[in-house]
């Protein structure tokens, strides 16, 4: 079992009750310094943006929509998160955690910006650096910025003028263009910029698109989703005028737009900005700066295509050889991406009906393969980059990861062209829950439940799991495991078929239940101490307690408690079960068969945690008051001055001694963040400081069952946190 993370990244009512015990306590607070990293996962989330500096060999930067944005460290060889100080327990702040633009200074490369904001219900911001990330400046924006909402994966709204770099231009979705003259310190609305965009999609406006610059004058053009074609404009006097290219292709949008060193405008046009409404049709334009005039090189490769395009970028060492990339394209191999060393007029694909011209490497993130034989290239492809002094690496963000070329030259000549996974240290999921138990005949260290890729059983947090520990199918809902038999474990989840999937073997397999006792999907889910019980509440406020002693071969109803029961299982005795429902606390000590209420009432979600120090020690979080019973829950004794979010409990210092209580919350006023503590709360220590936020946190915390110390927490966008002290 290991003490430190192999990949470390160091950054950031109770109602009344008849049986309350009188007795309270609570004591000082310490602050301890912690590693802060992640479990491994390897992306999962949707990379909008991939942003290289052209002065500056090995910088490069990503964005994502929900998940803060990362710098490559060619020294640590992965991807370091930068935007951590955002977000937190009880953060007003988290929102700026969607990143929808980056801007690279071309002169100055340790200059950064970014524009964040992840829903536009709020004004968002713009982060400013002088050291590539390290640290920022915020500058709050009289707009919202939408970098979770359609058309997110658009071209970078936001460039340094690389003839004056103290001159940083932003476009907005629904306020113009906006200029700041002093390294983004103030921002002014442009005045003389003549639209703000007139196409909506799924109830959002998409406004301005991108700004791009000519290599070869001051001229910069802007991209606006305008409806009747008009959507690109030039300006010869740094954005004091204006003037509108030709109308192009009405109702297609230029959703990404690179300008090459040899006078050429790269234009990829989709009928919807994407991700989310799947594009119908679209075409690659090319704009001669000289003749003012569009050209059609739009990719005919025989591959069956469909849908739009996206991502477009120019090799830095050939003006003529471009890269771009479908949107929409939903083949059984991902999207498709063709690359000409002509300047669009032959294109060379990845693949086309006849063969494949590239290989998959997902050896690092081997769940990338999806239950496939081979990876794909992936979908929702948005931007498409050539490292500019690497002709042999092209990037592309997706819905799950980051891929990358090794030898993209070889295109068409007959060696395949390796497409390798290249999104170390970028995490990206968004966590529901997060269960540690101990590790004993090769059990998992973790599972986790969560969107869009349902969940993992970890059997190492610090290497992405194998396809075999992916547990696929259907969004996760509820997620328990046997104590005593860390191999055993079940979810539940929204497929009507197989709503109750379950694993004896730590994950490697799983399967569906037997049979259902109920037509209901989701619910909250239990398992005795030993396995040998699963308990299950049906997604239903009207649903009935059901249990099974052999994975659902046989059902039997729960006497003794309402509807809508959430249970747990006690830890020491698989005889013992725990349950709140409607206020009330329930104790079962028959294998869940019968339950009786203790008499003690808490809130509506309350969140009970048992322990193992001594028989029925049951930690009870009530609204956000904090207490614990020795008793099965009959009575309650509070520790003062706490308010928390979400308690779990981790690996004791010693044998014989209380397990580690963690909790998100505010203890002793001594701020927002996580805390432990060891004493039942007569002491405790903050483990964050006021540059760990991780964004935009779920209310699930757990310690490792085994190592003491080891912390995991969920977010909405940053993963698995997971800490250690620092050594």
């Amino acid at each position: 079992m290991k003490n430190s993370h192999k990949n470390r990244i160091v950054s950031t009512l109770l109602a009344a009750s008849m049986l309350w015990s009188l007795t309270a306590c609570g004591g000082g607070v310490s602050e301890t310094e912690y590693d802060w990293g992640n479990v491994a996962i390897g992306g999962g989330g949707y990379i909008t943006g991939i942003v290289y500096n052209k002065t500056e060999k090995g910088l490069r930067y990503c964005r994502t929509d929900i998940g803060g944005a990362y710098r490559w460290s060619s020294k640590d060889t992965q991807w370091v998160p930068i935007t951590d100080h955002l977000g937190g327990v009880n953060s007003d702040n988290w929102n700026l955690i969607g990143i929808e633009s980056i801007a690279t200074d071309p002169v100055e490369p340790n200059r950064v910006y970014l524009s964040c904001g992840t829903y536009m219900n709020s004004n968002g911001a713009i982060l400013v650096s002088e050291d590539y990330g390290d640290n920022w400046t915020q500058v709050d924006m009289p707009f919202p910025v939408g970098g979770n909402t359609s058309g997110r994966g658009a071209g970078e709204r936001m460039m340094v003028n690389p003839n004056n770099n103290k001159q940083i231009f932003c476009g907005t979705r629904t306020d113009g263009f906006y200029v700041s003259e002093d390294y983004g310190k103030t921002w002014n609305k442009s005045t003389s910029f003549p639209t703000e965009g007139d196409y909506m999609q799924e109830g959002n406006q998409i406004g301005i698109m991108w700004v791009e610059f000519d290599p070869n004058s001051t001229d910069m053009y802007v991209g606006v989703a305008m409806k009747d074609g008009v959507c690109i404009y030039k300006s010869s006097d740094v954005g004091a005028s204006w003037e509108a290219l030709p109308a192009h292709q009405p109702g297609f949008f230029p959703v990404q737009a690179e300008i090459s060193k040899n006078g050429y405008l790269y234009v990829c046009y989709a009928d919807s900005c994407g991700p989310n409404a799947d594009t119908k049709n679209g075409m690659v334009s090319r704009y001669s700066l000289k003749d003012g005039k569009f050209e059609d090189i739009t990719p005919q490769c025989n591959d069956g295509r469909y849908g739009g395009f996206s991502g477009i970028s120019v090799d830095g060492t050939d003006p003529n050889v471009i890269v771009c990339g479908t949107l929409g394209y939903w083949s059984e191999k991902g999207e498709n991406l063709y690359r000409s060393t002509d300047g669009g007029t032959t294109w060379t694909p990845f693949f086309d009906n006849a063969q494949d011209n590239y290989v998959m490497d997902v050896s690092e993130a081997q769940w990338l393969q999806w239950g496939r034989e081979s990876a794909q290239t992936g979908w929702w492809m948005a931007d498409v980059e050539i490292d500019p002094f690497n002709s042999d690496i092209v990037s592309w963000g997706t819905g799950a990861t980051l891929y990358s070329t090794t030898n993209l030259t070889a295109l068409g000549t007959g060696t395949p062209v390796t497409v390798a996974f290249d999104a170390k240290g970028i995490e990206e999921t968004a966590i529901f829950k997060v269960v540690s138990t101990p590790v004993n005949n090769g059990s998992p260290e973790l599972y986790s439940i969560m969107g869009d890729l349902t969940g993992f059983s970890h059997l190492d947090v610090d290497v992405p799991p194998d396809d075999a520990h992916f547990m696929k199918i259907g969004k996760a809902v509820d997620l328990a495991v046997a104590w005593q038999n860390g191999n055993i474990a079940a979810y539940s989840n929204d497929d009507k078929k197989q709503p109750l999937r379950y694993t004896t073997d730590g994950g490697a397999t799983w399967q569906a239940f037997a049979s259902l006792p109920d037509a209901k999907t989701g619910g909250n889910l239990a398992i005795s101490a030993d396995g040998s019980t699963v308990m299950w509440t049906p997604g239903n406020l009207s649903a009935n307690t059901y249990f099974t002693q052999d994975f659902g071969v046989t059902w039997y109803q729960s006497a003794g408690l309402g509807m809508g029961a959430v249970i747990v299982a006690d830890k020491k005795d698989p005889k013992v079960f725990y349950a709140t429902c409607r206020g009330t606390v329930y104790c079962s000590k028959d294998g869940g068969a019968n339950f009786v209420s203790t008499g003690l009432n808490v809130a509506e979600n309350a969140e009970l945690v048992p322990s193992v120090e001594q028989d029925g020690f049951l930690w009870i979080r009530t609204g956000t008051s904090l207490g614990y019973s020795e008793d099965y829950g009959a009575t309650i004794t509070y520790v003062e001055n706490t308010s928390v979010n979400a308690i779990g409990v981790g690996a004791a210092k010693k044998d014989g001694k209380p397990m580690v209580l963690y909790a998100m919350g505010n203890i002793n006023d001594m701020g927002n963040g996580i805390y432990a503590t060891e004493d039942h709360g007569k002491s405790w220590k903050k483990l964050t400081s006021d540059k760990d936020g991780f964004g935009n946190l779920t209310p699930s915390i757990t310690g490792d069952a085994t190592t003491y110390g080891r912390v995991y927490f969920a977010t909405n966008g940053r993963g698995i946190v997971m800490g250690e002290p620092k050594e």
